[in-house]
């Protein structure tokens, strides 16, 4: 990904290197989550927070709608566990 002036510094610490990364990204939907792989960002060299561009997430929303209208199957599904804090 050539690294594009989306922001000239990170609006979280303030610094001023943003690097091209690829990233895991969760989207959550109504309590469902769809984990994509690789998915190109800019990310803080500082603090890590990472800026993604809008067709990059519109792409993940296309793909999950599709998947959870069973138009196609993703690569892979996970059973994640979940508990309460509170229990722990």
């Amino acid at each position: 990904m050539k690294k594009k002036n989306i922001n000239k510094s990170c609006l979280f610490c303030g610094n001023k290197n943003l690097s091209p990364k690829k990233v895991q990204y969760i989207y959550k939907h109504n309590g469902s989550f769809f984990v994509v792989d690789d998915v190109p960002c800019l990310q803080c060299d500082f603090c890590g927070e990472q800026y993604f561009e809008g067709p990059v997430l519109e792409r993940i929303e296309k793909m999950y709608l599709q998947i959870s209208n069973n138009m196609i199957s993703p690569n892979q599904i996970l059973n994640v566990p979940i508990e309460n804090f509170a229990n722990i």
